[in-house]
């Protein structure tokens, strides 16, 4: 966080530098030009650290991860959300670190990696029923390749089980 600061500071020093020389050689614009250029240099800095977080994180992601869910999001504060919502959050999967549950080969256990911009990754380990395209939250002291005992009515679809279940079980991929 420390070097975005750096970054937007410097942002609004260049900005303001670069209308100083242009009053130098336009000798009529006026004095306010300058720390107005740097206002606009750090804002304008911010808004496409923020539009660009969500490609740069998905970037250093491994090939084998998959994004299930994205969070878009406007507020007051940034009027130009509402023209176009920043993604801030998203939540992914590594397919390649999905191990199968039991004997059926029917469900299957991966990691939920939920990301938020300025945040540390959050990490939950779910189960999915390949059959019924349902979700559990896998038990603490689950093993793989262990019989899991998952309560009936933990089972639930959420706003993504099903992007999920298409990106880890094997046939379901549309």
């Amino acid at each position: 966080m420390i070097w975005e600061f750096v970054a937007t500071v410097s942002a609004g020093l260049g900005a303001a530098g670069i209308m100083m020389i242009i009053r130098l050689l336009v000798k009529k614009l006026p004095k306010w030009l300058v720390p107005a250029a740097a206002g606009l240099g750090m804002i304008g800095f911010q808004v496409y650290n923020e539009y660009s977080w969500y490609g740069h994180t998905r970037s250093l992601l491994p090939a084998s991860a998959v994004v299930v869910a994205e969070v878009p999001e406007s507020t007051f504060y940034k009027p130009w959300s509402y023209v176009k919502p920043q993604i801030l959050k998203f939540v992914a999967i590594d397919t390649a670190k999905t191990a199968p549950v039991g004997n059926s080969g029917q469900v299957l256990q991966t990691n939920l990696y939920f990301f938020e911009r300025r945040m540390s990754a959050q990490t939950w380990p779910v189960l999915i029923n390949c059959q019924t395209g349902l979700q559990a939250n896998a038990p603490q002291t689950a093993h793989t390749n262990q019989t899991q005992s998952v309560d009936a009515s933990a089972w639930s679809k959420t706003d993504y089980s099903e992007k999920i279940a298409q990106a880890i079980c094997p046939g379901k991929a549309s």
